[in-house]
């Protein structure tokens, strides 16, 4: 039997275009998934190349431990004294999630132009941390990827009183004069101050003004960009330890010329104490240091005396021993803390002079009667990504002051 013919569909020119025009409209959609699917591997890549990128669990717990490690930070440097049989300080969620917006902020002002371009609630967060004469906090993060051996310097004014002001100085009023002596009625006739002085008379003044300090860190895109290491961390750092070694040296030796003047400038006014007669000459003995504390008026002891000497004069003191070699300076069973001298602290600040002739190596005082810093703005910063070239310059600048206010409350030691 004859098969029945089959009726193949009849191909055209408009059938074959229609064929072309749905292969390529298929091959477009695969090469675009293709495309999302390698941008995806490459971002995925690249986070885990970056550090507390590959595990996610784990950058959120760094994220979190950062955070607290944040709000720490802001706690101690409120209360200074710390009590270890008291509890643990612990944070609410929302300190912790405002904490993780300011670690945020510091990076996002640090890749933008200006300020305005931080996001409002990362700006909030940061103006909560943003405080006192370091102008900021700094997040504990990635300290272990960037070594440093580089000696650290003791913050001198943290040991005074500071005091933050909003013009463009402050001027504090000064009585040192004693004229009102009483009588009693049997001695004296009429008043017994007769005729009286005006109670403002021996009032003076005493004006301490802000003087600028600048520090500019410059840096290239590169480094900014691709570095995979925390450079906003390590450059903040640098500048807060730029700032704090220049004010702790201005306090201590300060010429007063755009600069705070400091203690152991002879213009502050501070009393000097020699050494004893019988002392050898060029040394001093733990005699003269106990002398040097009770020169200071009782009146102005007050609870915040301490010494100030650098670690070579401590190790003098340390090793003090008798005619028979035992030690002078001995620990008692009270005393926890390593730097005691007659149960007051001793402060290792290395920017005092040694222990030579002629030197002043010891310093003691109440100094927060004697010294008083003036903040009058904190540190802040400033992009500039135009003047530099291919650099980006992070200018940072504060407004710092300081002057002697109460000289007697404070005594240096002199080596004869």
């Amino acid at each position: 039997m004859p098969t029945p013919a089959t009726h193949e569909p009849e191909v055209t020119l408009a059938n074959v275009a229609a064929m072309i025009r749905s292969a390529s409209e298929g091959i477009e959609a695969r090469d675009k998934r293709i495309r999302a699917l390698e941008q995806s591997v490459n971002d995925l890549l690249l986070k885990m190349g970056r550090p507390g990128g590959g595990d996610f669990n784990a950058a959120g717990r760094d994220a979190r431990e950062s955070a607290i490690g944040l709000l720490e930070q802001k706690h101690c440097s409120v209360a200074t004294k710390r009590d270890v049989s008291l509890p643990e300080q612990h944070f609410s969620e929302a300190q912790i999630d405002e904490a993780k917006l300011a670690i945020a902020g510091i990076r996002s002002l640090m890749h933008s132009t200006s300020i305005d371009q931080v996001p409002l609630d990362q700006r909030k967060a940061l103006s909560a941390f943003s405080f006192g004469s370091q102008g900021f906090l700094l997040a504990p993060e990635m300290s272990q990827t960037i070594l440093s051996c580089l000696e650290t310097t003791t913050d001198i004014a943290g040991l005074m009183n500071n005091v933050s002001i909003s013009g463009p100085g402050i001027k504090f009023m000064v009585d040192n004069e004693v004229w009102d002596v009483a009588a009693w009625a049997c001695d004296s006739s009429c008043f017994a101050n007769s005729p009286t002085q005006q109670i403002g008379s021996g009032l003076g003044e005493l004006e301490i003004k802000p003087e600028s300090l600048r520090y500019i860190v410059c840096a290239t895109r590169d480094l900014l960009e691709d570095s995979g290491v925390n450079i906003e961390q390590w450059m903040l750092g640098k500048a807060a330890r730029a700032f704090g070694t220049q004010i702790s040296a201005a306090v201590l030796a300060g010429d007063g010329f755009g600069k705070p003047m400091g203690i152991l400038n002879p213009a502050a006014g501070i009393p000097i104490c020699e050494t004893a007669e019988g002392t050898t000459p060029g040394q001093f003995t733990w005699q003269d240091l106990v002398a040097l504390r009770w020169q200071v008026p009782v009146s102005l002891q007050g609870n915040g005396g301490s010494y100030i000497m650098n670690a070579h004069t401590w190790a003098l003191c340390a090793t003090m021993s008798d005619t028979s070699g035992r030690p002078i300076m001995t620990a008692n069973a009270s005393e926890a803390a390593p730097f005691l001298l007659g149960g007051v602290p001793v402060t290792i600040a290395q920017q005092m002079p040694d222990a030579v002739a002629g030197a002043t190596p010891v310093a003691y005082g109440n100094w927060q009667e004697a010294y008083t810093v003036v903040n009058r703005k904190a540190v802040t910063m400033q992009q500039d990504p135009y003047s530099a070239g291919f650099c980006v310059l992070f200018k940072f600048e504060a407004r710092v002051g300081g002057a002697v206010t109460c000289p007697a409350a404070a005594r240096l030691l002199r080596i004869r």
